[in-house]
């Protein structure tokens, strides 16, 4: 059910530019206004400019990997992250402890928003946050518009009387509230009279990854996850794609990012058994011989993949929960295999003595979801519009990668917040349209 964007690259990549500074993004352009720069990602759009900072410093690992791909005829290149790699904004560059995946950073290097945008518009004092609150339904008037939210806190039942609501509570979310929303002008949940909300659910295609034992010690212990070398040659439509029987293609990513006990679960890649004295010598000797990369694969959205309220299922406060219908299609499940085979290839041309794939697993709960809300201008086919507001009610604003209707082989973050900014940008501007 794949529908184009209702603006291209050119429209974004002014948000782009503007979260890349308010968060502090780190990273080598391989492309400024046309000029392609080698030493970034030859295959990315036109930027209007540089990162705001150069990337995250190579590791062992990370230069083998990049010497290996020049060999190939591919074109590496380090991956942006939103960390600092230098002094930014008030915020020390990264010290590369280690065991931020996943967690926080105790000398705020690592971007986010709870120390970027939000410190920042507290200290305006227009902004409020209630925490430890859940949003149970959103309310409409008569003719349809939003008026504001219900929410609990501390077991009390609070509304929240608000001119314009914007949703920004993730995908799963996003859907399940419209979805319980129900009212006599939205019978069928908020926004939802032409049965869209929940439709082109998708999730990144980020199982079947390939794992490789080396010769020799790697020094991959600790760094960080964003600190990697990436190739894109395999990507999207970067690479011709006569006589393959797929869509879309993937990103290939390889980091330092190791922790003792991942180690002590590793793959023996059937050299040794996986319990016993065996098991603990092959630990002992290639503990610091495997990398696993990182493949983010394009997904697609299809008519019987979904979201959806469960029928039976509750929360502790009596509403439904969300219910994922979804699967991968043959679509990714051939690209999976596509962009595998490159990174066995990449890892051999490195000097693995082994690999071994991973498998794709099932399209379930994940930090990269998509669709539910998409966005577009047909609001036969799409719950926004291309500025993010509801086609049915006007003053509701949905924010996220629910209003996302393709993936790309990416990382959604940034695109998210570059979407975010400019719904804002919209509202601001059109505030007595779309409040009134």
């Amino acid at each position: 059910t794949v529908e184009d964007w209702p603006f291209g690259l050119d429209h974004l990549e002014p948000y782009y530019d503007i979260v890349e500074r308010e968060l502090g993004v780190s990273g080598k352009a391989g492309n400024i206004s046309g000029k392609i720069d080698p030493r970034g990602n030859i295959f990315e759009g036109a930027r209007s400019r540089e990162f705001p900072m150069p990337p995250l410093r190579g590791t062992p690992v990370t230069e083998m990997m990049g010497s290996a791909a020049h060999k190939l005829g591919w074109h590496p290149f380090p991956g942006p992250a939103a960390v600092t790699s230098r002094s930014y904004d008030g915020r020390p560059g990264c010290a590369y402890h280690g065991f931020c995946s996943r967690g926080g950073c105790h000398i705020r290097s690592k971007g986010s928003t709870a120390v970027t945008t939000i410190p920042k518009a507290q200290q305006t004092r227009r902004l409020d946050v209630v925490t430890q609150a859940i949003v149970t339904t959103i309310e409409v008037d008569q003719n349809g518009r939003v008026r504001g939210v219900n929410y609990v806190k501390g077991g009390i039942e609070y509304f929240q009387p608000a001119r314009v609501v914007l949703l920004a509570s993730y995908v799963y979310e996003n859907v399940r509230l419209l979805l319980v929303s129900k009212s006599k002008p939205y019978p069928a949940g908020l926004s939802n009279n032409r049965g869209q909300v929940g439709r082109h659910y998708f999730s990144h295609n980020q199982g079947a990854g390939v794992t490789a034992l080396f010769p020799r010690d790697l020094n991959n212990w600790y760094g960080l996850p964003a600190q990697g070398v990436a190739v894109d040659d395999w990507a999207d439509d970067n690479f011709d794609h006569a006589g393959l029987d797929f869509i879309g293609g993937g990103n290939l990513w390889v980091y330092s990012d190791r922790r003792p006990i991942a180690a002590a679960s590793m793959s023996t890649f059937g050299r040794a058994p996986r319990w016993g004295s065996a098991w603990k010598a092959f630990i002992r000797q290639n503990a610091d011989r495997t990398n696993t990369a990182y493949l983010q694969k394009t997904t697609l959205p299809y008519e019987d993949n979904y979201l959806d309220l469960d029928p039976g299922v509750k929360d502790p406060l009596g509403f439904p929960v969300i219910r994922i219908t979804a699967d991968f299609k043959p679509n990714e499940r051939r690209l999976a295999a596509f962009v595998q085979d490159r990174m066995v290839e990449w890892f051999t041309a490195a000097g693995a003595i082994a690999t071994e794939r991973g498998g794709i697993g099932t399209m379930g709960p994940t930090t990269h979801a998509y669709g539910g809300t998409r966005m577009g201008d047909n609001a036969e086919t799409n719950v926004v519009d291309r500025w993010g507001f509801s086609h049915e009610a006007p003053n509701l604003g949905v924010l996220g990668a629910s209003v996302m209707g393709t993936s790309g082989a990416r990382n959604p973050t940034l695109t998210v917040q570059a979407l975010a900014w400019r719904t804002a940008e919209h509202l601001v501007r059109n505030w007595k349209t779309i409040a009134s």
